[in-house]
């Protein structure tokens, strides 16, 4: 048997073999939704697709003040940053916290948002 058809067929007994609770363990394995807290009492939801489905899903959903936007993943010096050029959004986290801001002017929209 080639070795790739050997790692292959040990990869399956392995994981067929695992119960199911093991292969789940990572709870950032799938899409998750996160809620946030801001400053003055806002709330945010920000939808993140699974890790391996990065590039053929948005990067981000984010649901606020009645509607959702779809955010693209955009060149940051620290943490995460998530940009709507037609919205005229940028979404920033770091850690747990994140801030909207308005992408043409860095005006705040939502300050200090924590995860709840």
């Amino acid at each position: 048997m080639k070795p790739t058809r050997l790692f292959a067929a040990a990869l399956f007994a392995c994981t067929a073999a695992a119960p199911a609770f093991a292969l789940n363990a990572n709870p950032h394995a799938s899409a998750f939704v996160v809620l946030y807290q801001c400053d003055g009492g806002d709330w945010l939801a920000v939808g993140y697709p699974a890790p391996f489905a990065a590039g053929s899903e948005p990067a981000a959903r984010l649901s606020w003040n009645g509607s959702t936007v779809l955010m693209s993943h955009a060149r940051s010096g620290s943490g995460v940053r998530y940009i709507n050029r037609d919205a005229d959004l940028e979404w920033r986290t770091k850690g747990r916290e994140g801030s909207m801001f308005r992408l043409s002017d860095h005006s705040t929209i939502l300050a200090n948002c924590r995860e709840s």
